[in-house]
Protein backbone atom coordinates (compact mmCIF):
# COMPACT_ATOMS: atom_id res chain seq x y z
CA UNK A 1 0.00 0.00 0.00
CA UNK A 2 1.53 3.32 -1.02
CA UNK A 3 0.13 6.25 0.95
CA UNK A 4 1.67 9.61 0.02
CA UNK A 5 3.89 11.11 2.74
CA UNK A 6 3.30 8.08 5.00
CA UNK A 7 4.85 5.09 3.26
CA UNK A 8 7.71 4.49 0.85
CA UNK A 9 6.98 4.74 -2.85
CA UNK A 10 7.57 1.97 -5.36
CA UNK A 11 10.90 3.47 -6.42
CA UNK A 12 12.11 3.23 -2.80
CA UNK A 13 11.61 -0.54 -2.95
CA UNK A 14 13.32 -1.32 -6.27
CA UNK A 15 16.41 -2.69 -4.53
CA UNK A 16 14.29 -5.53 -3.12
CA UNK A 17 13.33 -6.83 -6.59
CA UNK A 18 15.08 -9.95 -7.89
CA UNK A 19 17.80 -9.31 -10.50
CA UNK A 20 16.82 -9.40 -14.18
CA UNK A 21 17.77 -12.50 -16.15
CA UNK A 22 20.53 -11.76 -18.65
CA UNK A 23 22.38 -13.96 -21.09
CA UNK A 24 26.16 -13.69 -21.56
CA UNK A 25 26.83 -12.51 -25.11
CA UNK A 26 29.81 -14.83 -25.48
CA UNK A 27 27.50 -17.81 -24.91
CA UNK A 28 24.75 -16.37 -27.09
CA UNK A 29 27.19 -15.73 -29.95
CA UNK A 30 29.50 -18.75 -29.77
CA UNK A 31 28.07 -21.67 -27.77
CA UNK A 32 24.30 -21.50 -27.33
CA UNK A 33 22.93 -24.24 -25.09
CA UNK A 34 19.36 -23.06 -24.43
CA UNK A 35 16.46 -21.99 -26.65
CA UNK A 36 16.70 -18.59 -24.93
CA UNK A 37 20.26 -18.18 -26.24
CA UNK A 38 19.06 -18.72 -29.81
CA UNK A 39 16.22 -16.24 -29.37
CA UNK A 40 18.55 -13.63 -27.86
CA UNK A 41 20.96 -14.14 -30.79
CA UNK A 42 18.19 -13.55 -33.33
CA UNK A 43 16.85 -10.57 -31.38
CA UNK A 44 20.13 -8.77 -30.70
CA UNK A 45 22.60 -9.87 -33.37
CA UNK A 46 20.69 -11.09 -36.43
CA UNK A 47 18.16 -8.24 -36.28
CA UNK A 48 20.97 -5.69 -36.28
CA UNK A 49 22.81 -7.47 -39.12
CA UNK A 50 19.65 -7.72 -41.25
CA UNK A 51 17.98 -4.37 -40.56
CA UNK A 52 20.78 -2.24 -39.12
CA UNK A 53 19.69 1.06 -37.61
CA UNK A 54 16.97 1.42 -40.26
CA UNK A 55 14.36 -0.47 -38.28
CA UNK A 56 14.00 -0.96 -34.55
CA UNK A 57 12.29 -4.08 -33.22
CA UNK A 58 8.62 -3.47 -32.52
CA UNK A 59 8.00 -5.86 -29.64
CA UNK A 60 4.24 -5.60 -30.18
CA UNK A 61 4.43 -6.48 -33.88
CA UNK A 62 3.52 -10.09 -34.71
CA UNK A 63 5.58 -9.82 -37.91
CA UNK A 64 8.72 -8.73 -36.03
CA UNK A 65 8.25 -11.43 -33.39
CA UNK A 66 7.69 -14.08 -36.07
CA UNK A 67 10.85 -12.99 -37.88
CA UNK A 68 12.87 -13.31 -34.66
CA UNK A 69 11.22 -16.65 -33.84
CA UNK A 70 11.96 -18.06 -37.30
CA UNK A 71 15.64 -17.01 -37.11
CA UNK A 72 15.88 -18.46 -33.60
CA UNK A 73 14.41 -21.78 -34.77
CA UNK A 74 16.99 -21.93 -37.59
CA UNK A 75 19.83 -21.28 -35.14
CA UNK A 76 18.46 -23.80 -32.66
CA UNK A 77 18.32 -26.48 -35.36
CA UNK A 78 21.92 -25.76 -36.31
CA UNK A 79 22.99 -26.40 -32.71
CA UNK A 80 20.60 -29.29 -32.02
CA UNK A 81 18.54 -27.30 -29.51
CA UNK A 82 14.81 -27.92 -29.09
CA UNK A 83 12.16 -25.73 -27.51
CA UNK A 84 12.10 -22.45 -29.43
CA UNK A 85 8.46 -21.40 -29.67
CA UNK A 86 6.65 -18.18 -30.51
CA UNK A 87 5.50 -17.81 -26.89
CA UNK A 88 9.03 -18.31 -25.56
CA UNK A 89 10.29 -15.79 -28.11
CA UNK A 90 7.76 -13.25 -26.85
CA UNK A 91 8.82 -13.99 -23.28
CA UNK A 92 12.54 -13.50 -23.96
CA UNK A 93 12.19 -10.42 -26.17
CA UNK A 94 9.66 -8.69 -23.91
CA UNK A 95 11.25 -10.05 -20.72
CA UNK A 96 7.90 -11.48 -19.67
CA UNK A 97 7.65 -13.52 -16.51
CA UNK A 98 4.82 -16.00 -17.02
CA UNK A 99 1.86 -15.14 -14.82
CA UNK A 100 -0.41 -17.82 -13.52
CA UNK A 101 -4.00 -17.53 -12.37
CA UNK A 102 -3.07 -17.99 -8.71
CA UNK A 103 -0.68 -15.03 -8.88
CA UNK A 104 -3.41 -12.76 -10.20
CA UNK A 105 -5.86 -14.06 -7.61
CA UNK A 106 -3.42 -13.48 -4.74
CA UNK A 107 -2.57 -9.93 -5.78
CA UNK A 108 -6.23 -9.10 -6.46
CA UNK A 109 -7.23 -10.39 -3.03
CA UNK A 110 -4.56 -8.27 -1.34
CA UNK A 111 -5.62 -5.15 -3.28
CA UNK A 112 -9.32 -5.64 -2.53
CA UNK A 113 -8.62 -6.26 1.16
CA UNK A 114 -6.56 -3.07 1.45
CA UNK A 115 -9.18 -1.06 -0.45
CA UNK A 116 -11.93 -2.27 1.87
CA UNK A 117 -9.83 -1.40 4.93
CA UNK A 118 -9.19 2.12 3.61
CA UNK A 119 -12.82 2.78 2.64
CA UNK A 120 -14.42 1.33 5.75
CA UNK A 121 -11.71 2.03 8.33
CA UNK A 122 -12.41 -1.45 9.73
CA UNK A 123 -8.75 -2.23 10.37
CA UNK A 124 -5.22 -0.93 10.01
CA UNK A 125 -3.91 -0.74 6.46
CA UNK A 126 -0.92 -2.80 5.42
CA UNK A 127 2.05 -0.92 6.87
CA UNK A 128 4.74 -2.90 5.13
CA UNK A 129 5.65 -3.89 1.60
CA UNK A 130 4.37 -7.25 0.34
CA UNK A 131 6.00 -8.67 -2.73
CA UNK A 132 4.83 -11.93 -4.30
CA UNK A 133 7.65 -13.63 -6.20
CA UNK A 134 5.88 -16.71 -7.56
CA UNK A 135 7.90 -19.82 -6.81
CA UNK A 136 10.29 -17.90 -4.55
CA UNK A 137 7.51 -16.96 -2.11
CA UNK A 138 6.12 -13.88 -0.45
CA UNK A 139 8.44 -11.19 0.86
CA UNK A 140 7.39 -8.49 3.28
CA UNK A 141 9.52 -5.53 4.27
CA UNK A 142 8.81 -2.31 6.08
CA UNK A 143 10.21 0.80 4.41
Amino acid sequence: MIIPFETGCYECTLASLPPQVTYPMCTVRETPRLPEHCIQYAYVIEWEEHFGKAKAVDKDSPEDMKWICDRAIERAKAYGINGVTYNLTMGVVKNIIPAIASTNALISAACVTETLKIISGCNFVLDNYMQYLGQTGVNTNTF
